[in-house]
């Protein structure tokens, strides 16, 4: 099992081959349309691998295995092969024929199955290539049967039946894993072969067990559930027998796959989950927040701050965005870019009407770069108002002083100038409120001019 670099609880799913490391789907980059991924670090493509250690084990999805084929063309195939063979069974030519013919279709749909599910298609697919090369399928299957039984008879003849009956375990128990090895080479001698009926085994290790109890249980089953529904019906209990069965055909070739697709790292290729759900494409933001995060665990602070004026430039009014911008400027204690944009962020937090957080932004601020001033006159006479309240008129002084080098707005000057007379005399500063007195009254005479 391999974890992310940056989050050591979540499976890796990509892997870096320029810096050597694996990572989840949450901290890679990806374009537009989310084809390829790229390394957050150093910006190379990023090599997939799969589901490899993200696939939930085959024993904890046996609801999903078994809903698999409960799908309307999938069951519509099922019950139109199997009563066709249930109809036509007693008919001694037509029956065989069309029960090799239903056969050989519900065997290749089936492989196609198994092939699908292993590369990570957890979808029923189309029936469309179902309708051939099954019945060449169907005498391979022939074929290896009819060498099985030639070699069992010359076992028991040569070795006696103590070892004969040994080797007939072996062939039972390997019939998973030759199924697996022949839908992914199509060679049925290769297939049977000890050496990858071993590697199959090896790879999935003990679990192989509950494999074969799923298969022997459900194969067990099937005349069972037809004795018990029709057991006074014979072509009844025949049709519902072959629907049961073809059923757990696909279901079993479906388990199949999916356990390639479990064991797929350790079998040598890697693949990923498809569900036929519609892809999820984060946006430039969240890319970005994925990308922020790698460098910050990477301690490349410079990176993070280029990135994080890049992408304000183009989302400026996502607040959440200028918030983390902001905390990681405390946090890292960049006074330049700080104070570039601490202005910018108090005046965007007045205008999205959170002017009460004004004053935490500007002693956070204060902590830093401790002759900030605000330049926003909007924000400053909010700032005063709420430090007035309190009684602080140090700081209204401090914070509307010199107010009107800057600001062209009489009206709110007057405003200003008025809690700052108020703050003066507050402090006892008679001679700075006299003078205050007089500024009050040409900008307040301005004022009645310019509304004339």
């Amino acid at each position: 099992m391999k974890y992310c670099k940056y989050h050591p609880t979540e499976a890796a799913t990509w892997y870096c081959t320029h810096c050597d490391c694996q990572v989840c789907d949450t901290c890679t980059q990806e374009s537009e349309r989310g084809d390829d991924r790229y390394c957050c670090k150093c910006g190379a493509t990023l090599e997939s691998l799969g589901s490899a250690y993200t696939a939930e084990p085959f024993w904890e999805r046996l609801s999903e295995t078994f809903r698999y084929p409960l799908t309307v063309p999938v069951m519509t195939l099922i019950i139109i092969l199997s009563a066709i063979s249930g109809v036509l069974f007693f008919m001694p030519i037509v029956g065989a024929v069309a029960g090799l013919i239903s056969a050989g279709i519900l065997t290749k749909y089936s492989f196609q199955c198994l092939e699908e599910t292993a590369s990570g298609n957890m979808s029923p697919p189309g029936l469309s290539e179902a309708f051939s090369g099954g019945i060449i399928i169907i005498f391979k299957m022939i074929g290896l049967i009819i060498l099985i039984t030639a070699g069992g008879v010359g076992s028991y003849h040569y070795l006696g039946a103590g070892i004969t009956g040994l080797l007939g375990a072996f062939v039972v128990l390997s019939i998973p894993a030759f199924l697996i090895n022949f839908a992914l080479t199509d060679r049925v001698l290769a297939s049977f072969a000890p050496q990858n009926i071993l590697r199959i085994v090896g790879a999935v290790g003990l679990p192989y067990g509950i494999l074969i109890g799923l298969l022997l249980l459900m194969s067990s089953s099937v005349g069972l559930l037809s004795y018990m529904v029709f057991s006074g019906f014979e072509w009844a209990s025949m049709i519902l027998q072959s629907v049961i069965s073809n059923f757990y055909m696909v279901v079993i070739f479906h388990l199949l796959g999916y356990v390639v697709f479990q064991y797929q790292e350790k079998l040598g290729f890697y693949a990923r989950a498809q569900t036929g759900d519609a892809p999820v494409y984060r946006s430039e933001v969240e890319r970005s927040r994925a990308k922020i995060s790698v460098l910050v665990k990477e301690g490349d602070y410079e990176a993070v701050n280029r990135l994080y004026q890049k992408t304000l430039d183009r989302n400026g009014q996502d607040m959440s965005l200028n918030d983390e911008y902001f905390e990681f400027l405390m946090a890292t204690g960049n006074k330049e870019s700080l104070l570039e944009f601490a202005d910018e962020y108090m005046s965007y937090k007045l205008h999205k009407g959170q002017q009460v957080q004004l004053k935490r932004i500007y002693n956070q601020v204060r902590s830093v770069i401790t002759d900030f001033k605000p330049t926003g006159s909007e924000v400053r006479f909010t700032l005063a108002k709420d430090y007035a309240s309190f009684g602080d008129y140090p700081a209204v002084v401090r914070l509307i002083n010199g107010m009107h080098q800057e600001c062209s707005d009489n009206q709110l000057l007057v405003d200003a100038y008025t809690l700052l007379r108020e703050a003066l005399e507050a402090l006892g500063r008679d001679s700075m409120v006299r003078s205050c007195d007089q500024y009050l009254i040409r900008l307040k005479r301005n004022v009645s001019v310019g509304s004339i």
